[in-house]
């Protein structure tokens, strides 16, 4: 096995590339890639978690929404505003990915229910629709976007400071081209996924083909500030 180094020229970030009678996919020197290990019918609380509580690399990329345009209206009640001091503060850009529309669309609007801002990028939207929420997104408008794998190619949005694999692509090549939304242009990111008593035999493949293993942050039921802290180095 030979393990080499370059840069690549598209933005002049350090790769690392594992040869072992083929090439394996290049990826980049400041991406942390790391999985939690949790049964896949308890994924939202362990999302919700992750949202409120990012790691602290990503949370000088935390931005204020657009302000509104100024429009004369009654003051709002108490009660109202007391319920908007109550929301939780909001993520730094993520993208969050799984593998069908229904999903997309069912998180979106789980975390628009818990007061995260966020909007679904999936095939089952009109062109148009799938424009807005890449707007809305590259405008801090929301910060995160909940997409399928339409949205792992192509897309160049330089702060993006977290991925979050909801699950892992049945494809290995998939998920290099998830991560590779983040630590772009020689910033840093970070990578989770949930692994699931499903994906053993997904998450071998995945490390054979990017030539390193993943980081276990935790177990479900072992998700805490210990844990908070271990992501946050």
């Amino acid at each position: 096995m030979f393990i080499g180094c370059g840069r690549c020229k598209s933005d002049d970030r350090i790769l690392y590339k594992v040869s072992h009678g083929k090439d394996r996919v290049e990826t980049v020197s400041t991406l942390k890639q790391h999985y939690i290990l949790v049964p896949s019918h308890v994924r939202e609380a362990y999302l919700y978690h992750i949202l409120c509580n990012p790691p602290e690399t990503t949370l000088h990329l935390r931005r204020a929404p657009p302000e509104p345009p100024a429009i004369h209206k009654a003051k709002p009640k108490k009660a109202k505003i007391e319920r908007a001091a109550e929301g939780p503060e909001q993520p730094p850009p993520t993208i969050i990915f799984c593998t069908k529309p229904r999903t997309a669309a069912y998180l979106t609007i789980l975390l628009k229910t818990l007061s995260i801002r966020s909007t679904a990028l999936h095939s089952r939207l009109t062109q148009r629709e799938r424009l807005n929420s890449l707007s809305l997104f590259r405008a801090s408008v929301v910060p995160v976007l909940v997409s399928t794998d339409v949205g792992a190619r192509g897309l160049d949005i330089e702060e993006v400071g977290l991925v979050i694999n909801w699950d892992l692509p049945c494809e290995p090549e998939e998920y290099t081209h998830r991560v590779g939304r983040t630590a772009r242009a020689g910033r840093c990111g970070m990578a989770i996924s949930f692994v699931t008593e499903r994906d053993e035999e997904r998450v071998l493949k995945i490390e054979e083909r990017i030539g390193k293993s993943f980081i276990c942050v935790g177990y479900w039921m072992d998700i805490d500030a210990r844990q908070a802290r271990e992501w946050r180095k």
